[in-house]
């Protein structure tokens, strides 16, 4: 809740200058057209389809959506893609049904199974004309430049590029990204963490989902709890324009261009996949090959569930996110998210990875309170147990007293095998084991490492929150990009699509309502009996609150709770609370004993690695 010209005062954004010399060690991240020669995005979806396409080909491009494209009312239809294996089965089916053009916008791609499946199909819509252009931020794995040189050579038909690469490289070294930690921070710090995926300027999907194993119901280990929006209608242009400000922008360049892209082309000492086989797609995906061209399964799962809505706003910061020559700013979406919560009459539903308030955003909070008292605020998040970013972890971690007493937020965290695992996630049972390939994901390991999180109970196979989504006064929805924490606010640009419709409001809400139950999520309230540091009030006490690098955590105003057998759910701050519900610790979840994990939740706080969420 914030604007351009308002700034924040977070150790969590503070530390960054400090740290970041620190995280190059640690950290590999992984010619633009003038203005005048820049191509009308709409026109260039328009364009004829190719006349010498095969009969094989034709025949791919039928399509249950169709109906619903081709209707000329200025009505939206929205489908929400809450399972992973539901959301990669519409990518590829409409992959496959592209007549023209497709244009994916992600913060992540990575050299997996399904990294590699998803380029498969789209370098086999190239060959049979689709014009497939691809932004990404962030490259993962070892072996992804490898991939890239495949992807940037494989066909004229298939452009890729990369936003603000790290030292002009896919993969730099740690010490090559170091000068531009000193020299330029903020450039190295900003990243594209959008994601949309277009075809045919007709039929779009945003939300929280990458390009990798885990978000798409096929982790080994870890799989994400997320969710996208499928939208049909004219909204799609806009989501389109804002893709090709991407594309053009001065930060976003051809990937075939990187150093070390270049040198593999120039030597031709990259993989070149040369049948689906070589691709080393492991049999995941044979139930999607099959159903991706059924079309009256697709119809059953996609058209017969669809909603049609009468408004709807596509919200996007632009490249660059803002101007600030520091680490606060804001941009388009952070103010356009605020000016629909702080409206909020009766209850915000909110799901996030992350839960990590800079001063701004509490001082919005507090006004909304101050406005309405009684606003109902629930928010679905990571316990220890399930998280995949133990530094966003600790700061949240040390916030809970402020959510508690002074911001009445009800939080709920994720168990890491909530008892509805299977609806959450229907693949869960068919999940095998097999050798997990090292692929860096997007939050940085070498903590994890250091916390084992090996010891956490359910590590074999686990859930974790990834989607990003808001539900205010059971009336409007935000489904996109934007966490709750810094980063989104000033640094990372972000989008969403709001959607002003009950029936989507409600599917939404139920959804996150089902997350938040008792035999899904641990829910966060205050301790019985507080110890006495924690109840300090005045300058001493906020003093230690705030402090960076001070360990307060023995000090805890906060624990997570189960509800007894045969009890109704209550609000922590509720008069039967506690003959309701009994204690679980703060680190439900988790083998490691409390000093264990409360020195390690410290040592991600003070700064060891810089988080990037």
């Amino acid at each position: 809740m914030t604007s351009k010209k308002q700034t924040a005062k977070c150790p969590y954004i503070h530390s960054c200058f400090v740290i970041s010399i620190v995280a190059a060690l640690n950290l590999c991240l992984c010619g633009n057209l003038r203005a005048d020669e820049r191509p009308d995005p709409l026109m260039e979806v328009t364009q004829s389809i190719d006349q010498n396409l095969t009969s094989d080909i034709i025949h791919h491009l039928s399509s249950p959506f169709d109906l619903l494209t081709k209707r000329e009312d200025d009505e939206h239809y929205i489908h929400v893609l809450n399972i992973g294996d539901e959301a990669l089965l519409a990518r590829i089916h409409l992959i496959r049904t592209a007549r023209k053009s497709i244009y994916i916008q992600t913060f992540i791609w990575t050299n997996d199974e399904t990294g590699r499946y998803v380029v498969y199909e789209l370098l086999q819509a190239a060959k049979r004309g689709v014009k497939v252009k691809i932004i990404v931020d962030q490259w993962k794995s070892n072996n992804v430049s490898q991939l890239v040189a495949f992807m940037a050579t494989a066909h004229p038909n298939m452009e890729v590029k990369t936003y603000n690469p790290a030292a002009g490289m896919v993969r730099p070294s740690a010490l090559s990204v170091i000068p531009e930690v000193l020299l330029e921070f903020r450039k190295f710090n900003q990243r594209m963490h959008n994601k949309t995926f277009i075809i045919d300027g007709q039929i779009a999907i945003t939300g929280g989902r990458n390009y990798e194993n885990d978000y798409y119901d096929r982790g080994v280990t870890r799989n994400f709890k997320d969710r996208d929006v499928l939208v049909i209608g004219l909204i799609v242009g806009e989501i389109t324009r804002s893709f090709f400000d991407y594309w053009d922008f001065e930060l976003t360049l051809p990937s075939q261009d990187l150093i070390d892209v270049a040198n593999l082309i120039k030597n031709e000492v990259f993989e070149k996949f040369e049948s689906k086989k070589s691709f080393r797609l492991e049999g995941l995906f044979n139930d999607i090959d099959r159903l991706a061209d059924n079309s009256d399964y697709v119809r059953k799962v996609f058209i017969e569930n669809i909603f049609k809505v009468n408004k709807v706003q596509f919200v996007a910061d632009k490249p660059g996110k803002n101007d600030n020559s520091g680490l606060r700013g804001g941009g388009q979406a952070t103010v356009e998210l605020a000016k629909i919560l702080i409206e909020a009459k009766e209850s915000i539903i909110a799901q996030t990875p992350y839960l990590v308030l800079d001063g701004v955003t509490v001082k919005g909070v507090r006004q909304l309170r101050g406005k309405n008292p009684d606003l109902d605020i629930l928010i679905s998040s990571n316990s220890l147990a399930a998280t995949d970013n133990i530094y966003a972890y600790s700061f949240s971690f040390k916030q809970k007293k402020l959510f508690v007493q002074d911001l009445r937020f009800r939080v709920f965290e994720l168990k890491p095998v909530p008892a509805d695992i299977v609806e959450m996630m229907p693949r869960y049972a068919q999940t095998v084991d097999r050798p997990e390939e090292q692929t860096d994901n997007e939050s940085v390991d070498s903590l994890s490492q250091d916390i084992d999180m090996n010891s956490v109970e359910s590590k074999e196979k686990h859930l974790c929150v990834h989607a990003k989504s808001f539900v205010v006064d059971d009336k409007v929805s935000w489904i996109g990009s934007f966490n709750l924490d810094p980063r989104s606010v000033h640094l990372n640009t972000e989008v969403g699509l709001v959607i002003w419709d009950e029936n989507v409001a409600k599917a939404v809400k139920d959804n996150i309502l089902r997350d938040i139950a008792p035999r899904n999520s641990w829910t966060i309230g205050k301790r019985k009996d507080v110890p006495l540091i924690s109840s300090f009030s005045g300058l001493i006490g906020d003093v230690v609150q705030r402090a960076p690098f001070v360990d307060v955590w023995p000090f805890q105003y906060t624990a997570s709770f189960m509800l007894k057998e045969g009890k109704d759910a209550v609000p922590y701050y509720h008069e039967d609370f506690y003959e309701n519900y009994f204690s679980v610790g703060s680190f439900p979840g988790v083998s490691l004993s409390f000093r264990e994990v409360e020195i390690r939740l410290l040592k991600a706080f003070t700064g060891v690695v810089l988080p990037i969420i």
